[in-house]
């Protein structure tokens, strides 16, 4: 990994992207949606570093050591409800355990050291779950949501649609960062925030009441999660553009001031 940070080319930051763990065929694979890499890399013009999940065994502080920024992306699995609740999973859940065993160890040392963090869909309810937070395992069975899940007989760019608005908390980051009141987002999840970490500032709320979007109180550098997808096509999206970008800015002041 040092030997990869090395050959960027100069001024480029490095931003580790943990993976997910799937099995293709016979084998096990560590990879990462292209549009992720492909956000960070176009939109915030940083380089993306896919981290192995190596849970217990992943060395956290040499990974720290050479990277400028975090981003934990969206999954189709979730999280193992053991972490936030005393239930079994669901038997159609999807897990990702060594997704688990890997991210929820890497949060807490990378905002203590000032490192920019941006976490999307399930890295948002990763975020909340490291800070002490709960999660609700099926938002469609709660009876006061609106539809949050994608509708998956629709073709893909239909899925990634506009789907609901957001209303910014007044005077937060986000808000701040956007210079608005309220946004429209897609909506591609069946979990959503229970009861919200320590430490964690609400951003945004969709008109459910869900929170959608969160801050880290008291973070030296950008820390912030979201539960839509703003990597999807991020470079034809404004709100998209400007959340990568300010994030981009950040692992840019965060590699200067390491460097």
């Amino acid at each position: 990994m040092a030997q990869m940070a090395s050959q960027v080319k100069p001024g480029m930051p490095v931003v580790a992207v943990p993976n997910c763990r799937h099995i293709i065929g016979d084998l096990d694979y560590d990879c990462t949606q292209h549009k992720y890499l492909a956000a960070l890399y176009d939109s915030a013009k940083v380089l993306p570093m896919q981290v192995p999940l190596f849970g217990e065994n992943l060395e956290i502080e040499t990974i720290l050591d050479k990277v400028d920024g975090l981003m934990l992306t969206g999954s189709y699995s979730n999280i193992h409800p053991r972490y936030y609740e005393d239930t079994i999973a669901e038997p159609e859940f999807t897990l990702d355990e060594n997704r688990d065993a890997t991210i929820l160890k890497l949060i807490k040392p990378a905002i203590e050291r000032g490192i920019p963090l941006l976490a999307i869909c399930r890295g948002f309810q990763e975020l909340n779950v490291v800070f002490g937070g709960t999660l609700y395992s099926r938002l469609d069975l709660e009876g006061s949501f609106i539809e949050h899940r994608e509708n998956k007989n629709l073709v893909l760019e239909k899925r990634y649609d506009l789907a609901h608005d957001l209303t910014l908390t007044a005077g937060g980051q986000l808000m701040r960062m956007l210079n608005t009141e309220s946004i429209e987002v897609n909506s591609l999840h069946e979990q959503g925030v229970k009861s919200l970490g320590d430490n964690l500032i609400v951003e945004a709320c969709s008109e459910d009441g869900l929170i959608e979007a969160v801050s880290v109180k008291g973070s030296i550098n950008f820390a912030m999660g979201v539960q839509w997808h703003p990597e999807w096509n991020s470079t034809q999206n404004p709100v998209s553009t400007i959340i990568f970008s300010e994030f981009g800015k950040a692992c840019y002041e965060y590699a200067a001031c390491s460097s």
